[in-house]
């Protein structure tokens, strides 16, 4: 990425619409991480998405979504719904898993 800076407002309109989209879900935690946040663990410098889906107090499934460019170039409707997209495969294959035996 050459400088996710440059969406840095999209950025922050994203992470707002995530975070009280999943407020009201327990088992579901869904931020936006931007690189220089203390909670940024990634090797490159690219903002991601973080989807912890817990299972129990102590036990959850984690995935990064890395926002790239290619996603950020795109209207903010757009980006919010094929991340949401993704959020929603990634806790179906979870429930599946867990709870479905397969």
């Amino acid at each position: 990425m050459k400088n996710w800076r440059e969406y840095e407002q999209k950025l922050k309109e994203l992470k707002d619409y995530f975070e009280n989209s999943y407020s009201t879900n327990p088992d579901i935690e869904v931020n936006v991480i931007l690189p220089g946040e203390p909670n940024f663990h990634h090797e490159k410098e690219i903002p991601y998405v973080l989807i912890r889906y817990y299972i129990n107090d102590e036990h959850f499934h984690e995935r990064k979504i890395e926002l790239f460019e290619y996603y950020l170039d795109k209207d903010i409707k757009e980006v919010a719904s094929m991340i949401t997209a993704m959020i929603e495969e990634f806790t179906t294959e979870i429930e599946q898993s867990e709870y479905g035996g397969g």
